[in-house]
């Protein structure tokens, strides 16, 4: 099956901001005592990781030799650098006007994918298989990376989606709307690999990460003022783009609307102040799915004797059906309410006091945006459905310390409006990518 990114095609890209800022921030991350080639020292010292510009006069050339007039966001790429170096972290050369070639299924790939394909396969899913006999190929010198462009699969701007494949991550093509979309993508790669990167080398601070933190702290903000939904948003991006505090930020707010599929709060679930929210919904996930605990051993890679410690007896508890949630507080008071409540059977009630008492909630540390740890305890976990999980993301807490519900604001239905009231339009913010469009 096809793994696809949405992000729509746009042939404005400025090109000629996203492009050297990119090559920049490379240039900088790159280690005194690296070994690298001539080509990539040029590169760094000239902070470029292009070539000149390709003329009108090259790219009519080449279109002639290819037979078809390149899309508009690849065209106007070669305008900018006539071909480009280490896009991501596997492709090290992709080609500009002299290097483009169809490939014509030099690799035997199309033999290999339409082996796999079932006798009542869909008319998308044979077009995808052939993309290895028509494509335009782009990578020049990679990690056994292939970069595609379709010339069939084209939208209503004239962009042809962008196709890549590596046999060494064992996973289905990788769909990209146009070409703007897949270098964005491998911006995104480049800057995922170098913030989790062990080691030495200089740390990896720039104007981009330095945009990514700044919106990921905004983003705890909006979480804790009910904004969750514009608030994931940003912190899925942000984590494409490897920030540190993204992940775990994230995973709090994907817990609560019932999914655990990936879900670890890297970076938290380790930290003491957190292990009594965190650990009980990773720890639920794991009695659940796994009988190995070294593979929550991995999870919380890490972790201190106690920490661990912790995790097993509530490993332990969980498996018996005896945990039972805690917090302080008047929160904590309520949970007690709630949990005698559905005991009893009356679980709207249950619910009732749950809601009623997040306004008064206070996180445990900087980065906790919501009470979690009860959706693991037998009687309480229930009472959490898909509607539920919504209305208590969208209701404001944290008071002062996480900014939840600020002086002189009323919450709304999804918590304050950016000047207090509800119903009002939120603040437009820019993505990350924005600022690279004409």
């Amino acid at each position: 099956m096809l793994t696809e990114n949405t992000v729509p095609g746009n042939a404005d890209v400025d090109w000629r901001t996203f492009l050297p800022r990119w090559s920049g921030e490379w240039a900088d991350a790159l280690p005194d005592d690296e070994v690298r080639d001539a080509d990539d020292e040029a590169a760094r010292r000239s902070r470029w990781l292009g070539f000149p510009p390709a003329s009108e006069e090259r790219i009519a050339a080449m279109e002639k030799r290819l037979g078809r007039r390149m899309p508009p966001s690849y065209r106007s790429f070669l305008q900018v650098t006539d071909g480009w170096r280490h896009a991501g972290g596997f492709v090290w050369l992709l080609a500009g006007t002299a290097d483009a070639r169809w490939h014509d299924n030099a690799s035997g790939l199309a033999d290999l994918f339409e082996e796999y394909l079932e006798e009542d396969a869909e008319p998308e899913e044979r077009r995808e298989a052939g993309v290895w006999r028509r494509g335009l190929q782009l990578d020049v010198e990679s990690d056994a990376t292939y970069v595609l462009l379709d010339p069939e699969d084209v939208d209503d701007d004239g962009e042809w989606a962008v196709y890549t494949w590596a046999s060494w991550r064992a996973d289905a093509p990788e769909r990209y709307p146009d070409f703007r979309a897949f270098m964005e993508a491998m911006f995104r790669e480049f800057h995922s690999l170098r913030s989790h990167r062990a080691g030495g080398g200089p740390e990896f601070v720039n104007a981009t990460t330095r945009e990514l933190d700044a919106r990921v702290e905004d983003a705890r903000r909006d979480a804790l003022r009910g904004d969750w939904e514009r608030a994931l948003k940003t912190l899925d991006e942000a984590k494409g783009y490897g920030r540190p505090r993204a992940a775990g930020l994230g995973d709090q707010i994907r817990r609560l609307l019932g999914l655990t599929y990936m879900v670890y709060f890297p970076g938290l679930v380790t930290d003491p102040r957190y292990a009594s929210e965190l650990l009980p919904p990773l720890v639920a996930e794991h009695a659940a799915r796994s009988h190995d605990d070294a593979v929550l051993t991995n999870h919380l890679r890490g972790a201190d004797e106690a920490l661990m410690s912790r995790a097993r007896a509530m490993l332990d508890q969980v498996r018996a059906g005896t945990y039972r949630y805690t917090a302080p507080g008047p929160f904590g008071a309520a949970v007690d309410r709630a949990r005698e409540l559905a005991r009893r059977g009356d679980t709207d009630q249950a619910w009732r006091a749950l809601i009623d008492a997040l306004p008064l909630w206070q996180p445990l540390g900087p980065d906790h945006l919501a009470p979690l740890g009860w959706v693991t305890d037998p009687l309480l976990g229930p009472l959490l459905t898909p509607e539920r999980s919504r209305a208590f993301l969208s209701t404001p807490r944290g008071g002062p310390a996480g900014r939840g519900v600020l002086p002189g604001t009323r919450p709304g239905p999804a918590g304050p409006g950016p000047t207090g009231g509800p119903g009002q339009a939120p603040d437009a913010r820019p993505t990350a990518s924005s600022r690279w469009k004409g």
